[in-house]
């Protein structure tokens, strides 16, 4: 039977009409699997087989059925799929196969207006990448602090580039030669979007979850997932995001799920009794010792937030909440039964790991503007969860209870107060099952480290350097466009023409494709013949045939 820990190759993990599906980037096959497989392979780069076999038999009540797809993989490893052969190592490739990224300056020009937690962990990503790549950061000369900066960057390993704030920035003028990737770690400026559209450099977008609480925010990636190239990429810091853009992006393989890493050196369990009493001090609130404490993540509107948050108190007055966020604007007013705690300074987020302790029970709302980097470290503290959501998140799938949420993209979410209640009173009159839930979450998460986070950052990168970058097929034909008449119809109709030596007749669809080609995306001109043919597939067929 096959070894863990092991190597495995670039996978992708994916979902088509309720079936799980694993891509093995590497060896260019598509696997069916269930839950378990899918555990297993989270699990097996960090886990001895014993431990996996152990954890994953609690989490799904049957030992046989995770030795059963321990026998599958083996069969599997066999053949040369999923498994590497190559000894298991995250130390710095050689020099030669390290890869240039760049990295878009809206990570410094935007931190203003970006929630601390958030710009801390960009700012530790692109450390923590630095180690394995070579990182090359744009920064603006007219910055008051660019000497405190510059010498930041270069402690950490990273290449600054200093670049004049003015309209006429581009990419092009400071990318590195042989630059293997750019990395946009937040919205893109107007030169970026105009160079992004004609290189031919892999370009990855991440996806902060948090951040699309707002409707302008979730337009730009409707936008910008039309304008995708082949060879580009999001990466979404939450399993859920995809869901949520299930319906209207129709090419779900842009989506990468990337989450930001834990440090559990850090984020791990400690004496709740202790905890509790820190936090009470620290709050001035000596009720928090009188009942259980519920810690609830934002990931609504602050209104919506706070008129859950009443209905949540009337339904359950038996015990204190406390809300945790990490915005920039901190209007919310604790009231005794429930306090708010704003993540916004390197002070706070220090102090996060005694607060996350001393709750007895986490209520988050896996939904666009959630954030999974405070789920993926309350749940480190070994704090049992209970989910809200359109789908069970995949970073602690079995190691939470759910309760299910219409999926909305635009339209508020209502939070159904009443099934959170009842999974709550469940949870906290039953203390083994918050034991058993707490024990899941920690081996669940510990798949989640920020050597991890880098490595499938990195993979990814060379996934999408493989695929092909070379532009649409130029249609190097001149085509016409009249009108006749049908006599046979006796109707007035559109004609396209290829013209040549013998003029050719086309469909006038086909014909509006090959005049787009030049200037617009594959998935721009999917989009517009979708809204003009009348049938999806004759739409797809066209484009297949062109490109």
């Amino acid at each position: 039977m096959i070894e863990f820990p092991c190597n495995l190759h670039n996978l992708h993990h994916f979902k088509r009409d309720g079936e799980r599906f694993v891509a093995d980037l590497d060896a260019g096959v598509v696997i069916p699997v269930n839950e378990v497989v899918c555990d297993i392979l989270n699990a097996c780069s960090v886990s001895e087989t014993d431990v996996i076999v152990d954890t994953l038999a609690d989490k799904h009540g049957s030992r046989s059925e995770v030795l059963e797809a321990l026998v599958f993989l083996s069969e599997l490893s066999e053949m040369g799929i999923l498994f590497s052969s190559d000894p298991l190592t995250f130390d710095p490739p050689a020099p030669k196969d390290r890869l240039k990224i760049y990295v878009s300056p809206g990570v410094f020009e935007s931190r203003e207006t970006t929630p601390f937690l958030s710009s801390a962990a960009n700012h530790h990503l692109v450390a923590r990448l630095a180690a394995h790549a070579d990182v090359y950061l744009p920064l603006s000369e007219s910055d008051n602090n660019r000497q405190e900066i510059e010498e930041d960057v270069r402690a950490e390993g990273v290449q600054p580039i200093f670049f004049r704030n003015d309209r006429s920035f581009s990419p092009a003028k400071f990318m590195p030669k042989g630059c293997d990737g750019i990395l946009a770690l937040s919205p893109l400026t107007e030169g970026e979007e105009v160079f992004l559209k004609f290189n031919t450099i892999p370009v990855v977008l991440r996806l902060s979850n948090a951040a699309l609480v707002s409707h302008a925010a979730r337009n730009a990636v409707l936008e910008r997932a039309v304008a995708l190239r082949n060879f580009d990429a999001f990466a979404a810091d939450a399993s859920w995001t995809q869901n949520f853009f299930s319906d209207v992006v129709s090419d779900q393989s842009v989506f990468h799920q990337i989450p930001y890493g834990v440090d559990t050196s850090i984020f791990k369990p400690m004496d709740k009794t202790k905890c509790k009493h820190q936090l009470a001090q620290a709050l001035g609130n000596e009720a928090i010792l009188q009942k259980p404490l519920v810690g609830v993540v934002q990931g609504l509107h602050p209104h919506e937030m706070l008129r859950f948050m009443r209905k949540l108190r009337v339904a359950n007055p038996n015990v204190n909440y406390l809300v945790i966020h990490s915005s920039l604007m901190d209007d919310f007013k604790s009231d005794g039964c429930v306090n708010f705690f704003n993540i916004a300074s390197l002070q706070d987020k220090e102090a996060s790991p005694f607060l996350f302790n001393a709750l007895d029970v986490l209520v988050f709302p896996a939904i666009l503007g959630a954030s999974p980097l405070l789920l993926l470290e309350i749940v480190a503290c070994g704090i049992p969860t209970i989910v809200c959501g359109y789908a069970v998140p995949e970073e602690i799938s079995g190691a939470c209870r759910f309760v299910e949420t219409s999926s909305t993209l635009f339209d508020p979410i209502q939070l159904p107060v009443e099934s959170v209640s009842q999974e709550l009173k469940l949870l906290l009159e039953n203390p083994e099952e918050q034991r058993c839930f707490g024990q899941a979450g920690l081996a669940a998460v510990s798949t989640y480290t920020w050597e991890a986070a880098i490595q499938r950052i990195l993979n990814l990168f060379r996934y999408l350097r493989r695929c092909p970058t070379l532009p649409p097929k130029s249609t190097k034909h001149r085509l016409l466009f009249k009108k006749h008449y049908n006599l046979v119809s006796g109707e007035i109709e559109s004609e396209a023409l290829v013209i040549s030596r013998v003029p050719t007749p086309i469909d006038v669809e086909q014909g509006i494709a090959m005049t787009l080609l030049d200037e617009q995306t594959p998935m721009e001109i999917k989009i517009l013949l979708e809204s003009i043919c009348r049938e999806p597939e004759h739409a797809k067929k066209i484009l297949e045939n062109l490109i």
